[in-house]
């Protein structure tokens, strides 16, 4: 743990990730609060890989503390010059992915999965307008 910070400079954290940039990666260092364990942690990233492929994360790393915690370090490409998209954008990219809205903002489903907290801070759009999910609930139904 103590050689987190060689991984780049800190940005945002948030429930379940400490985030860390250098050149075109972002690591996650995430503390399986919201998966509970290492296996549906790989199974959440199976399905984003599935699902949003321009986003895809590979497993990069453990760290943790030694004999109390372990927690995987996941890489994801760094999408520059990027902003949160609009809602009303997020719900046209996830109908032609073939996703239909439900009630609560920003979850959808297809049949197959339910993806949810796709808000625009956990969406964001380049400059020539191309959306990217780079962080997503998902379960599989």
């Amino acid at each position: 743990m103590e050689e987190v910070f060689d991984l780049g400079a800190p940005g945002p954290s948030g429930n379940e990730n400490d985030t860390y940039f250098s050149d075109d990666i972002v690591y996650k260092v995430n503390n399986l609060l919201n998966c509970g364990s290492i296996l549906r942690l790989l199974d959440k990233v199976k399905m984003h890989n599935e699902i949003f492929p321009d986003t895809f994360y590979q497993l990069y790393a453990f760290t943790g503390f030694d004999g109390r915690t372990i927690m995987p370090i996941l890489k994801q490409d760094f999408i520059k010059d990027a902003s949160p998209t609009p809602q009303i954008a997020i719900d046209t990219y996830m109908a032609a992915l073939g996703f239909n809205r439900e009630e609560t903002i920003g979850r959808y489903t297809n049949g197959t999965y339910t993806v949810w907290d796709l808000i625009p801070r956990n969406v964001l759009r380049d400059q020539d307008g191309d959306i990217f999910v780079v962080d997503a609930e998902i379960k599989r139904n």
